[in-house]
């Protein structure tokens, strides 16, 4: 189970094992630290079928962070516009982050420690982060990306978005060791600081939602605020594996 991260170029060779960070955050103090992110109305709601993860969970979190005063994702995207962003920010991702992301994984393999504690912070002042996960199979590695949006310390667990449940609260079980989604279970796991808040990533999101959005919350007076109520589990479409944000 134990696993190193190693990222070479555009590829994943390895990945710091989730129950290696659990042991190094013991030391981590605190209380509870969440964002008051709703799946049931900040999150996509279409499959992930594609492989869109790093793009859904991305987008969701600036959208959450950037557009308060306008309605939550899910009331105002209707599915065809949502995969339209989707596809678009994940080829923006391929193309110009996957080396970024790696360079940066690799860097802080050997201790994740101040990242998560970062990621903590972060969480405390409201701001969800994306976290990414790494499964090596026989075919290559495969990387998944989701949204952390709590952290439970007498847990050791986050709870996160993962865009592979799209009406379902998960949660990572640091101390488990592994986390699976759908069919495929991870073990390594990093915190990408250098892409939650990258100057290209942003400008392409903020280019994405004035195409796709401004005309039309700017023709729509309806008032709305946001629900704080923990989504329901309910059963979800068949999807058929996650890809992770690699193509």
């Amino acid at each position: 189970m134990i696993m190193k991260l190693v990222f070479r170029g555009r590829g994943l060779t390895g990945g710091l094992s989730i129950l290696v960070v659990a042991a190094s955050l013991l030391i981590i103090g605190g209380g509870n630290a969440a964002a008051d992110f709703n799946i049931a109305e900040d999150a996509f709601c279409i499959s992930n079928a594609p492989g869109y993860c790093f793009a859904m969970a991305a987008f969701a979190r600036w959208y959450y962070l950037n557009r308060a005063e306008d309605p939550p994702l899910r009331k105002v995207l209707d599915k065809k516009t949502q995969t339209h962003i989707a596809r678009q920010l994940q080829e923006f991702y391929a193309k110009n982050l996957i080396t970024l992301q790696a360079d940066y994984c690799n860097a802080h393999q050997s201790d994740q420690t101040e990242s998560f504690k970062r990621l903590a912070t972060a969480l405390t002042n409201g701001e969800p982060r994306i976290v990414l996960l790494m499964n090596k199979g026989k075919s290559g590695p495969v990387l998944h990306a989701v949204l952390a949006y709590a952290w439970v310390p007498e847990l050791k667990v986050l709870k996160i978005y993962d865009p592979n449940y799209n009406n379902r609260e998960r949660i990572i079980d640091l101390e488990r060791g592994e986390y699976t989604s759908l069919d495929i279970t991870y073990h390594a796991i990093c915190f990408p600081e250098v892409l939650q808040d990258h100057n290209g990533l942003v400008r392409k999101m903020e280019s994405l939602h004035d195409f796709y959005l401004e005309n039309r919350l700017a023709a729509s007076p309806v008032p709305w605020r946001r629900a704080a109520s923990t989504p329901a589990d309910r059963p979800l479409e068949t999807e058929r594996y996650s890809r992770g944000p690699t193509r």
